[in-house]
């Protein structure tokens, strides 16, 4: 995938991913990459990474991992049916993170995924899986 395909994904993936100030850094068939820098917005009261942008980074990152095209028009949307979020490490403020997923099996309709979340030290802040259903396409959908 050319570096527009996957700015032209970026750009498609609405929402929270916006809000949040997400950035797609890799994405391939099977594998996808959600990175974000820490600013105030998403730290907790005790000024480190709350566990609601933890879990978003890891659900972003896996359904896009299991619904890849080579043609991004052609890109279906995840649906989350259920989630598992463990968290091991604090993050703090200026952080940079890493949402490295990957497909771990897939069928037609439903996938599943795994994901670390990973400091600029590759130290390991959190991690999960997740089983997702294929949706529409996404150039369907407003």
């Amino acid at each position: 995938m050319t570096d527009e395909q996957r700015r032209q994904v970026e750009r498609t993936v609405t929402g929270f991913f916006q809000d949040l100030g997400c950035e797609l850094t890799e994405y391939a068939e099977g594998h996808a990459v959600v990175a974000l820098t820490l600013t105030e917005r998403h730290l907790n009261n005790a000024s480190n990474l709350h566990g609601g942008v933890t879990a978003s980074l890891l659900d972003i990152a896996m359904g896009l991992c299991g619904t890849w095209a080579a043609n991004p028009d052609e890109r279906r949307v995840a649906i989350t049916l259920s989630m598992n979020v463990n968290f091991s490490a604090t993050a703090g403020l200026g952080s940079r993170l890493r949402a490295v997923a990957r497909c771990r099996s897939a069928g037609h309709k439903v996938f599943m995924a795994s994901c670390d979340l990973l400091d600029e030290n590759d130290r390991l802040v959190g991690f999960g899986e997740g089983v997702f259903k294929k949706g529409a396409l996404r150039r369907d959908l407003p």
